[in-house]
């Protein structure tokens, strides 16, 4: 292994044993650990940059039960949460040399699959709450290939970290709609005494369904799936037990209780279909699954299957459109109005809510400089959650977009109450399977309004966003909010919880003596900062550089204290 300067014999990380803050490092400190074993077909890579997220509050929440750690006994087995990183390689073993560069600076995709399984950094892998990683295997040669990605030198550690977070916004714009049955899929068609039309099947035999089950159907609408399953090869199974449908076709509205079932068996990336002449009723979502797993729904009135599946397939917010966000001054809410504004195509209108004042008003302040470095013009309102009444609402005349920011059921169901046709609910918050919202039947069946959602993101997703920030179409530093050192990690993340701050936390594993900053307070700290911040309080790339020479910001190496920009 050759390395860019001697490593030390131990690190400070932050290993999670168990279950809550409590059980993440010691004493509410970092644990100082042996450096990491490596082999030669190791990268060795120093933590930059690390951000914290909401994700790792989940993870430290849920512990041993939390999905991605698979049922891990973390107190023999711990993990280090952690995975918006920017990172260095400093040490580069025998198999990669030629390949990889000391000192070049990367970017890592957390989603990491090998041989279809997960193995996300800093959850399976440990992450980049430490000040060292050892990337192996599973980080450069998955399923995907290498997960990591350079970045230009001119880009600070900062817009490098928070890339991670911008691609899940950037990738809740790109998801595709399946347009069509699946191919090879189960379909189930539940038929229901109220509303049930006459389905038009004509396109169902693309699906080439490898099992097909009905019940509750009309004479008429028997006979139809009955002829298709002949020119299938295929028998109609009675009832859907034993079988995971990936299609679902409800001829007439569902009771509440048979539409929750029906949710509860369908594999992930589903596709159900609502076809009713009486959609005036609330229809119970599941919109964890929707969240989470992908499902989706639509519908139509006149019984037209294959052609409800290719309504208003679009990802994009609408151009020129008018968009509410609801929640939005928070963290991962300010990303999605930054976008929408420096988005050529993005909406005219945007409406922002939320329960804090200060964020709020932060916002606004944050957009009006974007608007006068050049960005298009937008009208923009944003208003006090508590304050906003049905009839201001209503005065927008339905939105096009709706991004819901907020894990609340009563939250999400009020907002899907204001779509324009075709409009695009994007329930982008975190909420967890089995969390039920009743979400109005009409807009879907009738005014197609898409509703969809989306956990994570793809390479592809952080290429394209990476690309947008290092050509300056995306600023990704302006969602920070304050930094700190590895010390200080557990408040960090206790004042994610408390909302402490309104945007982003980036730890640098490397500062001494920072603690826990908001931009405003280590600017009076270090005074040479001001001048260098966009509007005097939002980072910018030369704040970053000030900050890197200060003597906050130091490198332990060999024993000596050595500046990062010398490394």
């Amino acid at each position: 292994m050759q390395f860019l300067y001697p490593m030390p014999a131990t690190m400070l990380s932050w290993r999670l044993k168990g279950t809550g803050l409590a059980n993440l490092g010691t004493d509410g400190k970092p644990d100082t650990v042996p450096f990491p074993p490596y082999t030669e077909d190791d990268l060795v890579a120093r933590v930059d940059a690390c951000g914290l997220c909401f994700s790792d509050i989940k993870l430290i929440g849920a512990g041993n039960a939390h999905p991605r750690i698979e049922g891990r006994d973390l107190a023999k087995d711990p993990t280090v949460p952690g995975h918006e990183v920017s990172l260095t390689v400093v040490g580069v073993g025998y198999r990669w040399k030629g390949k990889f560069t000391l000192g070049s600076r990367y970017i890592l995709q957390a989603d990491i699959y090998v041989k279809g399984k997960g193995v996300a950094f800093g959850y399976a892998l440990p992450g980049g709450l430490s000040q060292y990683v050892v990337l192996g295997s599973p980080v450069l040669e998955g399923d995907d290939g290498c997960y990591l990605l350079p970045i230009a030198a001119k880009t600070g550690r900062v817009e490098a970290a928070l890339v991670e977070p911008w691609t899940c916004v950037i990738a809740s714009y790109q998801i595709k709609a399946r347009t069509a049955p699946k191919t090879g899929g189960v379909i189930y068609v539940a038929g229901s005494a109220e509303g049930q039309v006459t389905l038009d099947l004509e396109g169902l035999e693309a699906g080439k369904f490898v099992a097909i089950a009905a019940d509750g159907l009309s004479a008429d609408n028997a006979a139809k799936l009955g002829a298709l399953a002949r020119r299938l090869g295929r028998t109609v199974q009675s009832g859907s037990a034993g079988l995971k449908p990936t299609d679902v076709v409800c001829a007439g509205t569902p009771s509440r209780e048979r539409f929750l079932a029906i949710q509860e068996m369908v594999d992930a990336d589903a596709v159900i279909g609502v076809h009713t002449s009486a959609p005036k009723a609330d229809l119970p979502v599941d919109v964890g699954r929707v969240h989470y797993r992908g499902v989706r729904l639509v519908g139509s009135t006149d019984g037209g299957v294959c052609a409800a599946y290719r309504d208003n397939p679009r990802e994009t917010l609408k151009p020129g459109g008018k968009a509410w966000f609801v929640g939005g001054a928070g963290p991962m809410g300010t990303m999605h109005v930054i976008k929408a504004i420096m988005d050529e195509q993005g909406p005219s209108t945007v409406l922002v809510t939320d329960m804090s004042d200060e964020r709020l008003a932060n916002l606004g302040h944050l957009v009006s400089i974007l608007a006068k470095k050049g960005g298009r013009k937008v009208e923009l309102t944003v208003r006090n959650a508590k304050a906003v009444t049905p009839a201001e609402l209503e005065g927008f005349g339905g939105f096009d977009d709706v991004v819901g920011l907020v894990p609340v059921p009563a939250i999400i169901t009020d907002a899907s109450r204001w779509f324009a046709s075709q409009g695009v609910y994007n329930i982008f918050a975190g909420v967890k399977v089995g969390t039920i919202a009743d979400l109005p039947l009409e807009p879907i069946v009738a005014r197609k309004v898409r509703i969809t959602g989306s956990s994570g993101s793809p390479l592809s997703a952080m290429r394209d966003t990476l690309a947008l920030t290092e050509d300056g179409r995306l600023a990704t530093a302006l969602s920070l909010a304050a930094i700190g050192d590895m010390a200080f990690v557990s408040r960090g993340l206790q004042a994610l919880i408390d909302n402490t701050f309104a945007g982003k936390v980036v730890i640098f594993p490397f500062a001494d003596g920072l603690g826990l900053r908001s931009i405003a307070e280590l600017a009076k700290e270090l005074p040479d900062i001001l001048p260098r911040l966009l509007d005097g309080q939002y980072w910018t790339a030369e704040a970053e550089a000030v900050f890197l020479k200060s003597a906050v910001h130091r490198l332990a190496a060999t024993g000596a204290v050595v500046r990062m920009e010398e490394s």
